[in-house]
């Protein structure tokens, strides 16, 4: 997918953004630590190019990126999620291992007593969202989210969701704006 308007692109990442992406994934995660006192410090994997090509194999989720004069300068990660990949989806490795992943958290969640779900839902999950603050307020986000809502939409996805930290009232206004509306109020108490 890619649009373009006043000199900006809009386009699915490829491998090649995996670098630049995990710098833009990067910069988001420091911003949301900046923001949350208690989040604790960043795993060595957390953001790094290695993670960024898994996910950008992975068919059910999509980087969309937006670039102006060749440079990126903001990125959203959408996933598809409640769907079960096919292995011709995935490929017979990481099929395997999703099926491994899967069945060491059913067992964890037998031994640790939790609660099944009660409801499978399918759904797209918005995971992430960055523009480089010199780019910000140019309508780049709203460009971003509309090439993953068109995805979703191709893919049979009739609604989405999204967590924003409560203190970040910029995000939290563009989200509503968006037409996104709460959801739920996750709280935390620090000790």
């Amino acid at each position: 997918m890619m649009t373009s308007q006043n000199n900006l692109l809009i386009r699915t990442a490829q491998m090649a953004d995996a670098a630049t992406l995990a710098t833009l994934s990067r910069q988001l995660l420091l911003h949301e630590k900046s923001l949350n006192e208690t989040m604790g410090e960043l795993t060595a994997w957390a953001a790094s190019e290695a993670e960024i090509r898994k996910q950008l194999a992975r068919p059910n989720q999509r980087f969309f990126v937006a670039e102006t004069d060749g440079e990126v300068i903001g990125y959203l990660k959408v996933i598809v999620t409640g769907q079960q990949l096919t292995r011709k989806e995935l490929g017979l490795t990481r099929w395997l291992l999703d099926r491994l992943e899967i069945s060491a958290r059913r067992v964890v969640n037998v031994l640790l007593r939790r609660p099944r779900p009660n409801v499978q839902a399918i759904g797209g999950y918005i995971a992430g969202v960055f523009v480089a603050p010199n780019a910000r307020r140019a309508k780049v986000g709203q460009q971003l989210l509309a090439a993953a809502e068109t995805w979703l939409r191709a893919q049979g996805i009739t609604s989405t969701e999204l967590h924003v930290l409560f203190i970040n009232e910029g995000a939290r206004a563009f989200w509503e704006e968006a037409g996104y509306k709460p959801l739920t109020l996750g709280m935390r108490k620090k000790l």
